[in-house]
C-alpha cells in the first residue's frame, strides 16, 4: 500500500507549455534548436512525443523539467504546472517541485542512478528530501517502492549497488525512484530502450497500472510509434525542434496528416507483408545551422512543392482533434501553387 500523499489529484490540464523556444547562444545570433512548441496534458492522460533522434523530444522534456545544459537557454515561452508558472521560479521552488510534484525517468538508468550509492540509499534520499520522515520509514518506502514496481527480493536489492542488477531492473529502480514521492506529472525519456521485448511489456504494463492507481499524467518520450499505440491517448509528432503534427493516438494511426508521420509510419515492420527492403524516410534530421526559410521536411518530403520550400507552414487545424503543419492542408494555397491544384 502506498504511503498517503500530500499531492492532489488535479483536473483539467495539468501541464500547459506554450510557444517553447531553446536557443544555443551564440556570438553573432541565437542559433533556435526548438522552435514555438506548445501542447497541454491533461489530468491523467498519457501524451506520446515522438520523432527521429534530433528531433528535439529529449530537449523539450529538460526544458519541462527545469534542467537544459549549461550550454543552452530558455529563449521564450511559457511552463506551467497545476496553474504554476516554472519558467520564473526560483532554483530553490524548482528544486522542490522535482521529484515530488514532477519527475522524471532518464534514457539510460546505469548513468542516471549514482554508482557509489546503493539503490535504496537513492530512494532514501530522494523521499526525505520531499517528506518530514525518519530514515527507517524512508527505508521502508524504498522497500515498499521497489515491490511496487515488481522488484523479488526487494529487501535485499535494496541494499544493492547499481552495477549488481541487471539493465531491466535497474529501469525498474529508476522508476520507482521517480514515483517514490507520487508525483502528478512523470515524463518518462526513452523508458525501455535497449530493454528486450518481455521486459519492455513489462516496464509499460506498469506505468499503466501504476497511472490508474495514482492518476498522475505522463509524457512517454519514444521513437517507437508500437509503444505509443499501447499506451498513449494523444500524440504529438516532432521534426526537426518543432511540432509537425497532434492528434489522438486512435486518429493519428488511422490517418496520418503529415507527410512525415507517414513515412514514419510506413517503416514500421508488418510482419503478414513479406519485403526485401523496409520503406524509409530519405535523408537526415537537419542541422539547426543548415535550416532556412520554408517547412523544414521539404527537402525530404515527397509531396512537397516549390512553396513548401519557400515558406514556412503554420501550424493548421485539420478538425476537432488533429492538426498538421503542412500546406497541403491549406486549400488555398495548393489551388494557388500546388502543380496538381488538388487539396490533401
Amino acid at each position: 500500500m502506498l504511503l498517503s500523499s500530500s499531492n492532489q489529484a488535479p483536473t483539467g490540464d495539468l501541464l500547459v507549455v506554450e510557444n517553447l523556444e531553446v536557443a544555443i547562444p551564440e556570438e553573432k545570433r541565437d542559433v533556435t534548436i526548438v522552435n514555438g512548441i506548445s501542447f497541454t496534458v491533461p489530468a491523467g492522460r498519457t501524451l506520446g512525443v515522438v520523432g527521429e533522434s534530433g528531433s528535439g523530444k529529449s530537449l523539450t522534456s529538460l526544458t519541462v523539467m527545469g534542467q537544459l545544459p549549461k550550454n543552452l537557454k530558455l529563449a521564450s515561452g511559457s511552463i506551467r504546472l497545476n496553474g504554476e508558472e516554472l519558467t520564473t521560479l526560483s532554483t530553490d521552488r524548482r528544486r522542490r517541485l522535482r521529484g515530488k510534484e514532477m519527475a522524471m525517468i532518464f534514457q539510460e538508468p546505469m548513468t542516471s542512478l549514482n554508482p557509489s550509492y546503493r539503490v535504496g540509499a537513492q530512494i532514501v534520499e530522494m523521499v526525505r528530501n520531499h517528506q518530514d520522515v525518519s530514515r527507517a520509514e524512508a527505508r521502508k518506502r524504498a522497500i515498499e517502492m521497489l515491490k511496487l514496481v515488481g522488484i523479488p527480493r526487494a529487501e535485499e536489492v535494496v541494499d544493492d549497488y547499481p552495477h549488481q542488477l541487471s539493465g531491466g531492473m535497474r529501469q525498474r529502480v529508476m522508476i520507482a525512484l521517480a514515483l517514490a514521492n507520487e508525483p502528478t506529472l512523470l515524463i518518462a525519456d526513452e523508458p525501455t530502450t535497449a530493454l528486450d521485448v518481455t521486459i519492455q511489456a513489462q516496464i509499460l504494463e506498469l506505468m499503466k497500472r501504476l497511472q490508474a492507481e495514482l492518476g498522475m499524467s505522463i509524457i512517454l518520450i519514444t521513437h517507437d510509434l508500437g509503444v505509443v499505440a499501447e499506451t498513449c491517448d494523444d500524440v504529438v509528432v516532432m521534426y526537426a525542434g518543432e511540432i509537425v503534427e497532434r492528434a489522438r493516438v486512435e486518429e493519428l494511426f488511422a490517418e496520418p496528416k503529415h507527410p512525415y508521420t507517414r513515412g514514419l509510419l510506413e517503416s514500421i515492420p508488418d510482419i503478414d507483408t513479406e519485403v526485401d527492403v523496409l520503406p524509409s524516410i530519405p535523408g537526415t534530421v537537419p542541422t539547426p545551422q543548415s535550416m532556412g526559410t520554408g517547412c523544414r521536411f521539404a527537402s525530404r518530403c515527397p509531396q512537397a512543392f516549390d512553396y513548401c520550400r519557400e515558406n514556412t507552414p503554420p501550424e493548421i487545424r485539420v478538425n476537432d482533434t488533429s492538426a498538421a503543419k503542412c500546406w497541403l492542408y491549406d486549400p488555398e494555397v495548393v489551388a494557388q501553387h500546388h502543380p496538381e491544384h488538388t487539396a490533401a
